[in-house]
Parts: structure tokens; C-alpha cells; sequence
């Protein structure tokens, strides 16, 4: 029994495609075609940038060593298990594929994939996706050199960069960048010669000395980008790349064959005209002060009237062509449609060339040249190459390896985007800023602002302005590195979001980080905003290696309902990092109002809507039901059955058809429309399915919009307000309340009432009573109980002595006393006296404790 995995990003990172050839130095050469020609020791020690990995559509390509390997990530049977390896792919053979493979990219059509190495380009022809079964193998494919006398192992020219530009005509116009400055464009279909050459650094002279003051990296081109916009001439500028930092700009570039959109074209020809109209106006004024800018506005007008002419040109001759066909006999169109029919035969059908546009696009050509590349008649002006760029303010010179003074940092790799002012206004807002983006090997990656848009300008003394174009830089963002011991030199590249257009990915031998420049872009639309902008949000989303032996060489991002929205990256030992990514959920686009919906009441909303139940559980999907319904139909479905049996003699040539043959030609018909019928409807199915879940995203995204809401509701409700308004008033209260209180303590002024003036007579007559004073002496209380104190003591002493003489027996006649009767009388006395001291004693003491109670306020009065 086959071991099958499903399919998921997980499962990606074992797949077979990713695991490395067998190294060509493990065996021995068999003969002198498989030697290869190594790089010079004098090609400039550039980092090189490499993108080995691209995806076009469902199918993923790979790029190891010397060969191009393709999968299909749709199999919905799951990957085969077979001798420890996981899945199948399928190996892209060319003759001409000898190289070490640093670059594949795809066109537009997704039919051609230029394969780019160090000196060399070839450009694959792919096969279509029918052609990628579940089995392994090799698949020869058709293969263009290009250029072969530029491009070749033994050539002086460095390939930098390739790009396919996007209004090449069938996408066949494909851009080289070499190291030497020099942009060329390549038609596929005429691939052995460069249709058109721009020139970015001037030429180095042949007998120039190898020792020399000039900085090397200011003759090396390192990247280049096409230009953006909408109406202005923005998406005919190209900018260039110097290795030391120095930015570039020449324009208007367009493909040899292009196709442009028709409406650019009329918003284009209404940009220049108006702009003629107004420095004319400004030119004839007393100071004259348009005049300068009126030769150059002059040119733009007139090239930009040379592609609307070639456009009348081609749409009077097709309807010229088009009444020639109409009064044209049938015969003569059949003869001419066989010759036209035997004519494509020689050619592919994937290479061949339109002749009728699409709707909307037009088909140009540049004015200096004619449709077949070839020099134009009239004299035309070469195009002035502008810059360098001013950075104003310029960048911070940061960088991982600032301590190694012997390596200047170097710019490898540019990037050009055109992001919405507003995340809110993104599909309909006019208003869009375009971002640039340099990166550097120290991992600096500064960011910019292109305030003025760079426009068209030719070699002419009637435009003798010298002005070069200003790109502030609104930050530089230091990517971490860790401290490594390489010769290599690392390099930067990047590669653009394909959901968000103001986020981009850095790809370098580390990982894969993300920029997010919408922080500041969205303060930047405020009316008014502080001195400081915010920063770019910088995640790394990929962590490799510390060692420099397994670096990053490929990134994909995709945005796809069979993966999702993410990004894959490969590391050159062909181990896989996968990261899936989050979608914008607040965001007011996401779910945007129609007219129906606004006109809906909201009770009508109610019923129509189900309160929790999701929609996707509502209404249930089967789909290994589905599919086998399609695989295994009631009745079988098969024709070729059919024809055997009911003609036996199907396989022979026939003179003549009889009616059995007619009625099986039918039952085969029937058969075949109900079978398409069944897919028919399954596909409906499906769509459906796709349909109901996209309003259960809705409904999702809605619900968790309200649940926002709510929180914020909860945030800002009222019983949180008059909490925060009653400690605000308490805080007020109890101000007031000191306030009054130390207003109160410094206007009181105590006054003594008529009882407490009496209260006080009383307790001063008692003190004199008990002390004594006045003009009599001694007759206090205090001073009559010492008195009585001391007479007591007196009489104390004589009653001890009395006693005593009582108890002793009279031996002699004692000398005269006093008698019984007269101590009756004393001791009466005494004892009366006796109970005058306690009392007066007592009351002394409670006189004592009232005087101690009143005596602080006695004092303070």
C-alpha cells in the first residue's frame, strides 16, 4: 500500500524538491563538457544577491546548482511516500542550462522564466500545468540564450539584475542591468541582440591605470527599478543603483513593443498638454519667468503626441483592414486564413505575437524607433541621465560591521513602491505616495520619500536647468546582524507584500525580516503631527543561522486560496522556513456597504441574519463527496466502451457515415454533455461553497468589528465617565473644604461668655480661699489645716504619754494631771476636729483637680 501525506506548508518544509544535488566534485568528470569556468579573481568583491525560488500560480519553482525543478502544490490526493522521500517534482532540461543558477524569475504570463547565473541568461519556456503529473522525471522544455555574445562564461559583463518589464508586449520584454551601468532590453523573440541600451555610467576609458583615485563602487550598478504612477510620467521613469549610494533617474523608457493602458495614455496626454498650456502662459509674462521650463515642457508634449499618433495610425489601418475583410469573397478569406494558419505553424504559439490588442491597451512603440527596433526618421534627442539624487536630510551611517575599517558599506539592492496616503482609502484614493527603499550590506536599509517626481528630460541647450532630484530619507532602520568572521560580503534584497503595498521584505543571508512603513505615512497625513515621525514596524519573520555557510537564497510570498497569505524561504542547505501571516481584520474596506445593504432596515437585518450560528455550519459541504461523484458517476461514464461495442470497426477508415453511426456519435454526445454538465455543476458547487464562505468571513470580520466597538463602547460608557466626573468633583469638594477650613482657623477670634467669666470668679475666689491672699495673711484653708495639722500632732503626743501613764501601776503618788472629766471635753474636741481635716482635705483635692482642668484655659484667656 502507497504512504500518502496531505498537503500542507508544514508537510513542505520534507518535500524532495528541496533537497540538494549531488555535488559534481563527488564524481569524476567524464569528459571536457563538464569543466565549467569559475569567476575571476577581478570580478568586484559585490555581495550577490540571489532569488532561487519563484512561484507562478500553483506551482512552485526551485533553482539547485544547475538545474530548475518544478512541483505542483494542488494535489489534493497528498504527496507520495517512497523511499524516504517525500513527494515528486519535476527537473526542467535545457542544453543550455551549464551554469550555477543565482536567479529565476517569471513574466507575467507565467509562460517564460528567465534563469539568470553570474554571466549568463537563458529564458525556459515552461510547459503548462497539464504537464505536471503526480510521478517524477525529467521534462524537456525549450530554452533561449540570450544575448550569447554579451552573456557567456567567458564575458566581461556582470549581470546584477534582471527584471521583466510589466508592459512588455506578452510579456516577452525582458531588462539586463550589468555592472558597468548599462540597462538593455531584450525582445524574446529576438533574443540574440539588445533592441534598446541606456547608459548609466559613463565609459571607462581602455587605458585607464588599475591603480586609480576613483572609488570602485561608484562604476558598479548594483540594481535598478521602474518608476510608479498613475498619470504623471512616473511609470516611464527608471531608476538606477550605484554600489556607492548615488542614485540615478533617465526617462521616458518604454519597451520596444509595448502595451498600455489606454486610459494612462489619455490622462498622460492631458497632463502635458495642461502643463504645456500653463508655462506658456507663465513664459510670456514681463520677467519671463516659465521660460526655462518651457523647452523642456515642449519636448514631453511632442513625445507624448508621437505615441498618440502611432495609436490613430494603427486604429485607421485595422478598420481600413477590417472593411477590406467585409467586401472580401468567403473563398478568398478561407485561402487567406490557411496561409495565415500554416504561417503560425512555424512558430510557438506561447512566443508568437499578438496583433490585435486586448480591450483597454493599446500597442506603442518609443519614438526614436520604428515598430521593427530600427532608427526612426527626423532627428530625435538623447535622453539626459539625471542625479545623482540629493538625500535631504540624509541617511545615518550605521551598520553591523562599522569596526571593519577596511569595507565600506555598499547599496545592493532598491526598492520602488507606490503605497495609498491613507490604509483606509486604499483602492479608491487617488492620493499616493511613492516609498524608496535602499539597502545596504551593513543591514542598514534607509527609507525614503520621493517628494518630486521625477520627469522626462533630454539632451538639449533649450534645457539647460541643472536640477537633480531630492529623496528625503525619512529613517534608517538597522537590521541586527550577528558578528561573523566572512570574506563574503552580505547583501540586501527585497521583495513586495502581495496584499499590503506599504509592506516590503528584506531578504539577506540572516533571515527575512518585514518593514511596515504605514506608521509614519499615516502620521504624515495628519494636519498636524509632532517633530518626530514614528517608526517603521520591523519584524523578523525568519531567523537563520549564525554561521554564513547557510545563508537565505530564496523567499516566496503568496496570497492564494489553495496556501492562504504567507511566506516561504529557503536557506541554501535547502532547509525550509514557512511563516503564515495574519490578514488586516480592522479595516473598514474589508467589508465594503452597497447600495442594497444600505438601504436594508435594520429589522430586516435581523431576520435575515442568523444571531451565531456560522453560515459554513448551516449548510454543510461534502467535498470527497463531490469529487467522487465526478470520478465515479451514475451510470460510468465512458464513451471509448460505448464506440467498441456499438462499432466494432471503429478503428478503420470509413467511406461513407450510416445512421448507426449517427446515433452512436449521438449517445457519445449525450454522455459527454452530461458529464459536462455534472462538472459543470460541481464547479457551481464549489463556487458557491466559495461564495458562502466569503460571507462567513464577512459576517465574521463584521461580528468581531462590533465586538470592537463594544469594547470601546465599554471603554468610554457612561458609568465610567461619572466615575471619573465624581473623583474629579470629590477632588473639587475637598479643595474647597481645606480652603474654607483655613479661611475659617485664620478669621476666628475667641471670645469669653458671661457663665464662663462666672466659672472663672468661682475657681479664682477658691484658689484664694485655699492659698489665701489679699490684705489678710494666713487665713487660707492650706494655712488653718497646717495648723490643725501640728495641734493635732501636739495632742497626739500627749495622749501616747497619757496612755502610757494609765497602763503603768502608780508606785508613787504621780504629780497633778488632767482628769477623766476633763478629757471628755478634749477628746471631743479633737475628734470633731479630726472629721473638719478629712473634709477639708477632701474638697482640697477636688479643688486641686479642678484647677488642673481649668488652668489651660485660664492661660490661654
Amino acid at each position: 500500500m502507497v504512504q500518502t501525506i496531505p498537503f500542507s506548508l508544514s508537510t513542505l518544509r520534507s518535500h524532495s524538491i528541496f533537497i540538494p544535488p549531488v555535488s559534481a566534485s563527488s564524481s569524476t568528470p567524464s569528459n571536457d563538457e563538464e569543466w565549467e569556468l569559475v569567476d575571476r579573481p577581478s570580478d568586484p568583491a559585490i555581495g550577490k544577491r540571489t532569488s532561487r525560488m519563484a512561484m507562478r500560480d500553483k506551482e512552485l519553482l526551485v533553482a539547485m546548482d544547475k538545474e530548475v525543478r518544478i512541483m505542483t502544490l494542488s494535489s489534493s490526493e497528498g504527496w507520495e511516500v517512497k523511499d524516504g522521500c517525500v513527494g515528486s517534482y519535476k527537473t526542467l532540461k535545457s542544453p543550455n542550462l551549464t551554469f550555477t543558477i543565482h536567479h529565476i524569475i517569471p513574466n507575467s504570463t507565467g509562460r517564460l522564466l528567465a534563469v539568470v547565473g553570474h554571466h549568463q541568461i537563458v529564458v525556459l519556456v515552461l510547459p503548462k500545468s497539464s504537464y505536471f503529473g503526480t510521478t517524477g522525471g525529467d521534462l524537456e522544455c525549450r530554452s533561449i540564450p540570450i544575448d550569447e555574445y554579451h552573456f557567456s562564461p567567458s564575458s566581461n559583463d556582470v549581470i546584477t539584475q534582471v527584471s521583466w518589464h510589466p508592459w512588455g508586449e506578452g510579456g516577452n520584454s525582458l531588462w539586463v542591468l550589468t555592472a558597468n551601468g548599462k540597462l538593455r532590453e531584450y525582445d524574446v523573440l529576438q533574443p540574440h541582440d539588445a533592441v534598446q541600451t541606456f547608459h548609466f555610467l559613463p565609459e571607462r576609458p581602455a587605458s585607464s591605470s588599475k591603480f586609480t583615485a576613483v572609488d570602485p563602487l561608484s562604476r558598479y550598478a548594483s540594481s535598478f527599478a521602474f518608476s510608479t504612477g498613475t498619470v504623471d510620467f512616473g511609470p516611464l521613469m527608471v531608476y538606477v543603483l550605484i554600489a556607492n549610494g548615488d542614485l540615478y533617474t533617465m526617462g521616458p523608457i518604454l519597451p520596444l513593443h509595448t502595451e498600455m493602458p489606454v486610459q494612462y495614455l489619455q490622462g498622460l496626454k492631458a497632463f502635458t498638454d495642461v502643463r504645456l498650456a500653463r508655462t506658456e502662459t507663465e513664459a510670456k509674462d514681463a520677467f519671463g519667468a516659465g521660460e526655462a521650463g518651457l523647452g523642456r515642457a515642449t519636448f514631453q508634449a511632442q513625445w507624448v503626441g508621437s505615441l498618440v499618433k502611432q495609436v490613430k495610425l494603427a486604429e485607421e489601418a485595422r478598420t481600413k483592414r477590417n472593411q477590406v475583410e467585409v467586401s472580401e469573397t468567403p473563398s478568398r478569406r478561407t485561402s487567406r486564413l490557411s496561409r495565415s494558419t500554416r504561417g503560425m505553424g512555424e512558430q510557438s504559439p506561447s512566443l508568437s505575437r499578438s496583433t490585435a490588442p486586448r480591450e483597454g491597451i493599446v500597442k506603442v512603440h518609443p519614438p526614436h524607433l520604428t515598430q521593427s527596433g530600427g532608427p526612426a526618421p527626423g532627428p530625435h534627442r538623447a535622453l539626459l541621465r539625471q542625479g545623482p539624487a540629493v538625500f535631504n536630510p540624509g541617511p545615518h551611517e550605521v551598520g553591523n560591521f562599522d569596526d571593519n575599517d577596511d569595507e565600506d558599506q555598499m547599496a545592493s539592492d532598491l526598492f520602488v513602491a507606490e503605497v495609498a496616503a491613507t490604509y483606509e482609502d486604499r483602492e479608491q484614493s487617488k492620493d499616493k505616495e511613492t516609498v524608496i527603499a535602499i539597502g545596504w550590506s551593513g543591514g542598514r536599509v534607509d527609507v525614503g520619500l520621493e517628494v518630486e517626481k521625477p520627469e522626462p528630460r533630454w539632451v538639449s541647450s533649450r534645457d539647460t536647468i541643472s536640477s537633480v532630484p531630492v529623496v528625503p530619507i525619512i529613517e534608517s532602520i538597522l537590521l541586527p546582524f550577528p558578528h561573523v568572521d566572512s570574506s563574503e560580503v552580505p547583501s540586501l534584497s527585497f521583495k513586495r507584500d502581495p496584499l499590503y503595498s506599504d509592506v516590503f521584505y528584506v531578504q539577506h543571508a540572516f533571515g527575512v525580516d518585514a518593514i511596515s512603513v504605514r506608521p509614519w505615512l499615516d502620521e504624515l497625513q495628519k494636519e498636524t503631527w509632532g517633530n518626530e515621525l514614528p517608526s517603521s514596524d520591523v519584524v523578523r519573520l525568519v531567523e537563520s543561522a549564525s554561521s554564513p555557510t547557510k545563508p537565505i537564497v530564496g523567499i516566496v510570498d503568496f496570497c492564494n486560496i489553495t496556501l492562504g497569505y504567507g511566506l516561504i524561504a529557503m536557506a541554501s542547505s535547502g532547509q525550509l522556513a514557512f511563516v503564515e501571516m495574519d490578514l488586516r481584520i480592522a479595516d473598514s474596506a474589508v467589508i465594503p456597504p452597497t447600495s442594497a445593504s444600505l438601504a436594508e432596515s435594520p429589522t430586516s437585518k435581523q431576520t435575515k441574519e442568523p444571531d451565531s450560528q456560522s453560515l459554513l455550519v448551516a449548510k454543510p459541504f461534502d467535498p470527497d463527496r463531490l469529487v467522487a461523484s465526478i470520478r465515479r458517476p451514475d451510470p460510468p461514464y465512458n464513451p471509448f466502451a460505448v464506440l467498441k461495442q456499438r462499432i466494432p470497426d471503429y478503428n478503420k477508415p470509413v467511406s461513407s457515415i450510416s445512421p448507426e453511426h449517427l446515433r452512436v456519435l449521438g449517445e457519445i454526445s449525450s454522455q459527454v454533455q452530461k458529464r459536462t454538465e455534472a462538472v459543470r455543476n460541481a464547479s457551481e458547487t464549489v463556487e458557491n461553497r466559495l461564495d458562502l464562505q466569503i460571507q462567513e468571513l464577512q459576517r465574521q470580520i463584521k461580528l468581531l468589528r462590533e465586538c470592537q466597538e463594544d469594547i470601546q463602547q465599554l471603554r468610554q460608557s457612561r458609568t465610567l465617565s461619572r466615575a471619573e466626573e465624581m473623583l474629579r468633583k470629590q477632588d473639587d469638594l475637598s479643595d474647597q473644604l481645606d480652603g474654607v477650613l483655613s479661611s475659617m482657623t485664620a478669621e476666628y477670634k475667641p471670645q469669653v461668655g458671661e457663665v464662663e467669666r462666672k466659672w472663672f470668679e468661682e475657681l479664682e475666689r477658691l484658689r484664694m480661699r485655699v492659698r489665701g491672699g489679699g490684705v489678710v495673711r494666713g487665713k487660707g484653708l492650706a494655712t488653718r489645716a497646717q495648723i490643725l495639722n501640728e495641734q493635732l500632732a501636739a495632742v497626739k503626743k500627749v495622749l501616747s504619754e497619757a496612755r502610757s501613764t494609765r497602763k503603768e501601776p502608780p508606785s508613787s503618788p504621780a504629780p497633778s494631771t488632767y482628769g477623766s472629766k476633763q478629757l471628755k471635753p478634749l477628746e471631743a474636741a479633737l475628734s470633731a476636729r479630726s472629721e473638719e481635716l478629712r473634709r477639708l482635705i477632701r474638697r482640697m483635692e477636688m479643688l486641686d483637680m479642678r484647677l488642673e482642668v481649668a488652668s489651660p484655659g485660664v492661660e490661654e484667656a
